[in-house]
């Protein structure tokens, strides 16, 4: 294939809407939509670089342009999150850069939350396209075989990848956005692209330029509107509609070309030379904005707070492109791919484990308790895999290893059921009871399922217990009245486990900040005062009871008569305003108990 700037004019343009996203600019509202113009040159270069005469070739060459800078983005990143966050941060970099030494990280940011949660502190986030794409490159030999033997698999598998996706979307977003199957059809439209409709990637279709132009023009419109990445709908969600449109008007593109005058400009050159720096800035811009942002128990900050930051920025994304593109993307590879990959991964392996026993030195182990509240947590609801492998699934088993139960319990409730479910399994375990848990985080909340789909779904299950806990006023007493009157009618014994205490300040970072200088959290709650916050619905319930529900107090577990946010060793009993770490949820075993033994 000639070289051909409008590749890298498209590029260029790919990767400023990917960092223009992630610097915040109201107006690019779906940048995120650059990643997967990357796909489909991806794929349409995959279909002219590729030869099967010599794939150890075509390997090496993927390897060398790319690993250096990838492998260098990894370390550096490591290094500087050591030096400029705290140890709470420092080990979720770790964990990422052990998945993007594997070529996984979109496994483990699957694992994990949406791309668009902020939740966790995310500096390796952006490699979870790279982990797609390396694992693209890893079946491109079976595809071309594939596709060799049989034409008409390729418009079945590329097919068969957009459907699934557009289903999938619909029931786990995340997992269209993350899986290299739910992606493939993005990589197989540059590569048809390339291989029907040019010439050894070179455009023979020279007549139709201006159809190429309507391709740039429909992929710089796209990304300002909103997409909605974590919509239950392949029309607004992502990816759905909206990336089909793009990636369409990518191969549009790369299939016509686009017209002299517009190849010849002053923007287009902009954007080539932007473009012949893509894989560089990609790499670096992401890393910067989050380590530069970052502040201790926030996540992934995205918010610039001023001008002065912003060109701080920016600068900093230019040089440090600037210098992975020179010493690294650029540079001739003087040692072999094998020693590359090898020494690379060990070294960042052990770098991974050795800087957290280094960091932990300059803290006390006052603030290493209050560290561990982020990990202190328990996982998220049934688990991942269940939206995928059982997508109709309205429970799940938290207790498989007990064969044989006494009794079996159901949990229903939001994020505050979730964040108590370990220490009640452990309880159940111990009862030899097995405990069921809500795939769904709103159960008998507004717009979810109501009072008697949880009740069907408890006499399915052969439920002998069912169990209610939310945060405060999160489910109207009109709905507790529905759930009591469905289980009785049922003959299914109903508990409710009154709110635990919230706070209006996050506990573990007001506590770090009284160890640093700052003052403890100035909120003070006492048992009167919780009581008189939580008085309706605790009253509605403990008046309903008669037999027909069972109202288990737990201010006591916390307010003595003053309301505690932490253990006497200084282990926190929440890892935000109103969440309860598992050392905090161990605060209610007694009631456990209670509702185990009833």
């Amino acid at each position: 294939m000639n070289y051909r700037s409008d590749i890298q004019v498209i590029r260029g343009l790919a990767v400023i809407l990917v960092v223009l996203f992630h610097l915040g600019f109201n107006s690019i509202k779906s940048g995120f939509l650059g990643v997967d113009i990357f796909f489909v040159i991806s794929g349409f270069l995959m279909a002219v670089l590729y030869d099967k005469n010599d794939i150890p070739k075509f390997y090496l060459r993927r390897a060398k342009r790319l690993l250096p800078a990838y492998y260098a983005t990894i370390f550096v990143t490591l290094i500087f999150a050591y030096l400029f966050t705290t140890p709470n941060e420092t080990a979720q970099v770790n964990t990422q850069a052990k998945y993007a030494v594997a070529f996984a990280s979109n496994l483990g940011f699957w694992a994990q939350n949406s791309y668009f949660s902020t939740t966790d502190f995310n500096p390796l986030l952006h490699l979870w396209s790279l982990g797609v794409e390396m694992q693209f490159y890893l079946i491109v030999p079976l595809l071309y075989w594939v596709f060799s033997k049989n034409k008409f698999m390729f418009l079945l598998i590329l097919v068969g990848s957009l459907i699934s996706c557009f289903v999938v979307v619909g029931v786990s977003p995340k997992t269209s956005f993350f899986m290299l199957p739910f992606r493939l059809w993005e990589f197989l439209i540059g590569y048809g692209a390339a291989y029907y409709f040019t010439n050894q990637g070179n455009v023979k279709l020279t007549n139709y330029r201006w159809l190429g132009l309507i391709g740039l023009i429909v992929v710089c419109i796209i990304p300002l509107f909103s997409v909605n990445g974590e919509a239950l709908s392949a029309i607004d969600g992502h990816p759905g509609l909206f990336a089909l449109l793009v990636t369409l008007a990518t191969a549009s593109v790369l299939v016509f070309g686009i017209p002299s005058f517009i190849e010849k400009s002053v923007i287009s050159r902009v954007l080539e030379r932007i473009g012949k720096y893509s894989y560089s800035i990609y790499l670096a811009h992401f890393p910067i904005i989050v380590i530069y942002l970052s502040k201790p128990f926030s996540g992934t900050n995205l918010t610039i707070p001023t001008l002065m930051d912003g060109v701080i920025i920016v600068v900093l994304m230019v040089l440090t492109s600037a210098a992975l593109y020179y010493f690294f993307e650029h540079k001739k590879l003087k040692i072999s791919v094998t020693k590359l990959i090898v020494g690379s991964s060990v070294s960042l392996v052990l770098l991974a484990m050795i800087l957290p026993i280094i960091q932990n030195k300059f803290y006390s182990q006052e603030e290493l308790l209050i560290f561990g509240a982020f990990s202190d947590r328990s996982t998220y609801r049934c688990g991942k895999l269940i939206r995928v492998l059982e997508p109709r699934a309205i429970s799940c088993d938290l207790t498989p290893e007990t064969d044989n139960p006494e009794q079996k319990v159901m949990l229903v409730g939001n994020s505050h059921s979730d964040s108590i479910k370990t220490s009640f399994v452990k309880v159940s375990e111990a009862h030899q009871s097995k405990l069921f848990f809500m795939v769904s985080n709103t159960p008998l909340m507004k717009g979810d399922i109501g009072a008697k789909g949880v009740v069907d779904e408890a006499i399915s299950k052969g439920i002998d217990k069912l169990v209610l806990h939310f945060s405060p006023s999160a489910i109207s007493n009109e709905t507790i009245d529905e759930v009591i009157l469905h289980s009785k009618q049922a003959g299914i014994k109903l508990y409710f486990i009154e709110p635990v205490p919230v706070w209006q300040e996050h506990i573990p970072i007001s506590m770090y900040n009284a160890i640093n200088g700052g003052n403890n959290p100035t909120e003070k709650q006492t048992k009167l005062d919780y009581l008189k916050k939580n008085s309706s619905q605790i009253n509605f319930v403990r008046n309903a009871e008669q037999n027909s529900i069972t109202s288990l107090p737990v201010v006591d577990y916390f307010c003595k008569p003053n309301c505690l946010y932490a253990s006497s060793e200084g282990k926190p009993f929440y890892f935000d305003s109103g969440h309860l770490t598992i050392t905090g949820s161990e605060q209610l075993k007694e009631i456990f108990d209670t509702i185990l033994l009833d």
